[in-house]
């Protein structure tokens, strides 16, 4: 089912260039599933007709997820509203014999939804030209036998990163209950480009001369062949995605044991996301060296940073700026438990790192990078850009903490998702969720998206340190 928009869009909104900071390189699409409990509410809050008429009502309001990606002749690429675009986000219902019992059982098991197809086929994300675009947004709602709901949603990557799609289909929940409010201002079709206002003549320009270490570029190589060099060829039969969850509780714990060891000196401190980054670097490296998929040795520990933050820009605003702070660890670092604080407090030293200045001047140098390999006629100069960190032939760890995301906000006027669930496909890079609210509407845990390879994942599944604090929620 096409969404019908009505009369009503605008002839125009803001276009984005999305070839100035970082969001290019994530050129994929990001499903995820939210549960909703059986209510009599759903029949008449969240039926197909009222969904359909406060999606029409919150697309109205964010055009740019109606836009296209646009491809110029100096091979920059903007996303661009076009009320005349044929691949207008879509939106799908269907029921199904599975209750929300059954689910519920299997710890909302993605791959149990899958087999009862309440997920749609994801699109390759690749930017490409006009002819091959797919829609920035897709929507399934699954009615469930007996009552409860499941909506599926994914947008692409490249507009709408995991913190601004949740807000958007927050506010689309508020639309449909009728509130009257305002789209948010950070996600208004306005550029907050991060190279915005910065002089290309400036002393910032001048200093981007050098590759940052964080970010790779090949103009040699085909894409194809990047692909292969930087990706451990492995079967996807032996990759095993599981959920796991640390109470809050338990992480709280673990910062202070952090902070009373003696490690952080005079005005040092660590946040929570430090710490946590911290354990599941040391499980994971540890699990693969010792299950022998990889070499006994140093690592690379990343924390991914939203270069929003620091950079002041509206945190759900479009695009995805990110970069992969890193920082050098010993085998020593993550085979020993009692070295979590010296990581920990590492991880916090790489973070303090990535000021404005360093941020803007590596943006600016992928900039003028960008601009070069296209005036030498680089077909698809996005395609050879890549963070070292995510090369799986490397002895490479990392964390996405995406806690403070409103993935639990949705409330259709149902009641909220009573859990949410998505999959990480990536092996070693860990992605961390907020778990579903508690008793006072305050998630009370964090749900981690683990993939390793399964020699791996029985190791750290046999890890003391990680199963005293890290408990099982559900296999992919």
């Amino acid at each position: 089912m096409r969404i019908d928009m009505g009369d009503q869009l605008p002839t125009e909104a803001v276009s984005r260039q999305i070839t100035n900071d970082t969001q290019f390189m994530f050129q994929f699409y990001k499903p995820c599933f939210q549960f909703y409990a059986p209510s009599p509410s759903i029949d008449s809050h969240m039926s197909p007709r009222r969904l359909q008429q406060s999606l029409t009502t919150a697309l109205h309001s964010c055009p740019l997820l109606l836009g296209r990606f646009t491809v110029h002749a100096d091979q920059t690429i903007s996303h661009s509203y076009d009320p005349r675009n044929p691949n207008l986000p879509t939106l799908e219902f269907q029921s199904t014999d599975l209750t929300f019992s059954e689910l519920k059982s299997q710890g909302f098991a993605y791959s149990l939804c899958q087999r009862h197809n309440m997920d749609l086929a994801i699109p390759d994300g690749a930017i490409r030209r006009l002819s091959d675009e797919q829609p920035m947004l897709m929507v399934k709602v699954t009615y469930l036998h007996g009552g409860g709901a499941a909506v599926f949603a994914m947008t692409n990557h490249v507009a709408f990163d995991g913190n601004a799609m949740f807000s958007f289909l927050a506010y689309w929940a508020q639309c449909n209950n009728g509130h009257g409010v305002e789209l948010p201002v950070d996600l208004q079709p306005v550029s907050n480009a991060i190279l915005t206002n910065v002089d290309q003549t400036s002393d910032i320009s001048k200093d981007a001369a050098q590759s940052p270490a964080e970010i790779s570029v090949d103009a040699t190589r085909l894409p194809a062949e990047i692909g292969t060099m930087i990706t451990r060829a492995v079967s996807r039969d032996t990759m095993i995605p599981c959920v796991y969850s640390i109470t809050t509780q338990d992480l709280r714990k673990l910062k202070q044991q952090v902070e009373a060891s003696g490690e952080l000196q005079d005005g040092e401190w660590v946040s929570s996301n430090n710490v946590l980054t911290a354990l599941i670097s040391q499980c994971v490296a540890r699990a693969n060296m010792r299950a022998h998929v990889y070499e006994h040795g140093p690592w690379t520990v990343f924390q991914a940073l939203d270069m929003r933050r620091p950079l002041g820009l509206p945190l759900r605003g479009l695009g995805s700026p990110i970069i992969l702070a890193e920082c050098n660890a010993s085998a020593d670092h993550v085979l020993r438990p009692d070295r979590l604080p010296a990581l920990a407090r590492r991880v916090r030293m790489s973070v303090d790192a990535y000021t404005p200045e360093y941020l803007r001047n590596a943006m600016q140098w992928m900039h003028t990078t960008y601009a070069g390999l296209a005036r030498d006629g680089v077909d698809e100069p996005w395609r050879h850009f890549w963070f070292s960190a995510l090369n799986t032939n490397r002895r490479c760890v990392g964390v996405s903490c995406m806690n403070r995301i409103p993935i639990y906000d949705a409330d259709f006027g149902a009641g909220r998702p009573v859990m949410a669930r998505s999959f990480n496909p990536r092996p070693n890079y860990v992605i961390v969720f907020p778990g579903p609210p508690g008793e006072t509407d305050v998630y009370d845990s964090l749900h981690m998206y683990v993939t390793l390879e399964r020699p791996a994942m029985d190791a750290l599944r046999a890890d003391p340190e990680w199963t005293s604090v890290c408990t099982l929620v559900s296999e992919f």
